[in-house]
């Protein structure tokens, strides 16, 4: 199985779209649940981590009695289709 790999997501919460660089290219996914992934996110201890074999973004958050956070996981769905990119300002 193939290792997952840390990820800086870009995440519109009003379209359900999170948008990962990966391999040099940008990749667009629906989210079912953009709040709760923004939620999660923003509580994070630890860098997101996205898994090729099953689509899923695993993140890390606070949890009593685990120093490594538990893990909530996200699945998702690739647009066939080509949208915009994300532009990066600053």
């Amino acid at each position: 199985m193939a290792p997952s790999i840390p990820v800086l997501p870009l995440l519109d919460v009003h379209r359900a779209v999170l948008q990962l660089r990966l391999r040099g290219s940008w990749r667009s996914f629906h989210v079912a649940d953009p709040a709760a992934l923004a939620a999660a996110l923003t509580n994070a201890v630890a860098p997101p981590r996205w898994e090729e074999a099953s689509s899923t973004l695993t993140v890390r958050v606070p949890e009593a009695g685990n120093s490594a956070g538990g893990a909530r996981i996200f699945s998702l769905s690739e647009f066939s289709r080509t949208l915009p990119n994300a532009t990066l300002v600053g």
